[in-house]
């Protein structure tokens, strides 16, 4: 049994028609699903699940293995094989979407001006953080740093996502901007996705992102920190 992820192909689809293939004490799981269950530093997805004229809140999504779990607000009332119309929190989501899409675009400013890859990243409701290997960052360059990014936003780039073999993927690991690419190795035994924002980016990312980053808005800087030794963290946010 598995989840059709509709949400990496189309991240703008808010409901789908499902079959619940599975029930877990917390949850239960679909044939396919538009709600994100959460991974690679972005939140999962709330939302509603309906059922003839029952509605039920989602407060919680979670994978496990090929299959992803809605968790409700309430006791479960649903059988196997029962048809369902899952919704998500579109709102929530398409800020996150915005807020994703805004680190990548950070990512690929500070790759050119520096060269330095990212070595994480966290992405909340309401913002977002990024971190790098900058010994010299400072709070002004951040805000430089997030000043070029709306530049680079306002540019209107388009963001594809497609697929790629292991194979495939091992050769263009020169093109990406983590510190640790080993890291995907675990992953490498089948399709990978991945996410290219016109000639500016291109990263590993099972997440959801806007498709023009001109709908990101205006990308304000709210915190800068120093991680220890070497490690420096921005904060951005992106307006409701």
């Amino acid at each position: 049994m598995q989840t059709e992820p509709l949400y990496w192909t189309d991240s703008y689809l808010r409901d789908v028609k499902a079959k619940v293939i599975k029930l877990y004490e917390d949850g239960f799981a679909t044939d396919r699903t538009v709600f994100y269950p959460g991974g690679g530093g972005q939140p999962y997805d709330i939302g509603w699940v309906l059922k003839g004229g029952d509605k039920m809140d989602i407060v919680r999504s979670y994978r496990d293995g090929s299959l992803v779990v809605h968790v409700p607000n309430e006791a479960i009332t649903l059988s196997v094989g029962d048809e369902v119309e899952l919704v998500i929190d579109w709102e929530r989501r398409y800020r996150i979407m915005r807020l994703h899409t805004s680190l990548h675009v950070l990512s690929s400013v500070v790759f050119e001006r520096s060269g330095y890859l990212i070595t994480g990243s966290q992405i909340y409701e309401d913002r977002a953080r990024i971190d790098f290997p900058a010994e010299e960052m400072n709070k002004e360059i951040a805000k430089e740093i997030v000043e070029e990014a709306n530049k680079v936003a306002s540019q209107g780039h388009e963001v594809e996502v497609f697929f790629v073999t292991p194979d495939e993927a091992r050769k263009m690991k020169h093109l990406f901007r983590v510190a640790d690419f080993s890291k995907y190795e675990k992953y490498m035994t089948g399709p990978l996705r991945i996410v290219k924002i016109g000639d500016i980016d291109i990263q590993f990312d099972g997440g959801t992102h806007v498709k023009n980053t001109r709908e990101i808005g205006e990308i304000r800087f709210l915190k800068y920190e120093s991680k220890g030794r070497r490690n420096r963290r921005i904060y951005i946010t992106v307006e409701p």
